[in-house]
């Protein structure tokens, strides 16, 4: 990580490079250009990669930053856009066992992230909501899903959070399941589980998240309004990884389980040839 400020022209090339990677899905060997020392340079990065990307965002992926770096960066949470291109809703039959593929950068850097996922139910503009006085009124719905973590950048991750940031927040698809019927009492005694290729990665309790769903919900929308983002009623936001990231490879295939109410059975597949 860099400890020298970023200049314009630093930060207009390092978001050209991270978008062309992705459009042209080209594989990078190690993070293309100096590494954003604070938030605020990351997500200026960020907001570069955006504009150069021609989908629209329906949503928006929190993650984790580790423990050992909140305070010298200063937040616990990191923010990326979910762009409509890569966000799926699965049908009946997919969300209950049937299977189906997931395109992800075949030799670059992917995870299964499995998670809850948030609808909101009301545009929400800079500023108009305190979100220390709660932000469960402001729910629509909420949804078993994954986040598929994927870049061209091979080890992404490796670089830390404000590398992640620059990168959309390594996002490549928000994949919503079964909607949780009571989802506050419901997630309170329902277990998630991850396998891959046939072997059990994890289970962990579904509300495990670092202070529950809502708070990432309230992290995204005081985060957005500090960037000056207005979210749309609609918009998902996807809470952070309940049963860790697990990284893999492409032709895997893996089994996500809410609970009883909700089964996900996918391939990862080459998005080149998708």
């Amino acid at each position: 990580m860099s400890t020298t400020p970023l200049s314009s022209e630093q930060i207009s090339e390092l978001a050209q490079a991270l978008s062309s990677a992705r459009k042209e899905v080209r594989i990078v060997d190690g993070f293309p250009g100096p590494i954003p020392s604070t938030l605020k340079e990351a997500y200026t990065v960020q907001d570069g990669s955006i504009a150069a990307s021609d989908q629209e965002i329906v949503g928006w992926k929190v993650g984790m930053i580790p423990p050992d770096l909140r305070d010298s960066l200063g937040d616990v949470r990191v923010l990326g856009p979910v762009f409509k291109d890569v966000h799926i809703q699965l049908t009946e039959k997919q969300a209950t066992g049937e299977a189906f593929e997931l395109p992800v950068f075949a030799g670059g850097f992917i995870a299964i992230e499995p998670e809850l996922v948030v609808e909101i139910n009301q545009e929400i503009k800079p500023g108009s909501i305190d979100t220390a006085k709660g932000v469960t009124h402001l729910v629509k719905s909420v949804y078993a899903g994954i986040e598929m973590a994927s870049s061209p950048v091979i080890d992404l991750n490796s670089y830390g959070p404000t590398a992640i940031i620059s990168d959309i927040g390594n996002q490549y698809g928000v994949i919503v399941g079964t909607e949780i019927e009571n989802w506050e009492t419901a997630i309170t005694t329902m277990e998630t589980s991850t396998s891959i290729n046939g072997e059990l990665i994890n289970t962990a309790p579904t509300d495990g998240i670092l202070n529950g769903p809502m708070a990432a919900l309230a992290f995204m929308i005081d985060c957005c309004a500090e960037r000056g983002i207005t979210l749309p009623a609609g918009a998902i936001c996807s809470t952070g990884a309940i049963t860790g990231v697990h990284e893999t490879l492409v032709g895997a295939t893996s089994t996500v389980k809410f609970g009883d109410i909700c089964e996900m059975n996918f391939t990862l597949v080459d998005n080149s040839k998708s």
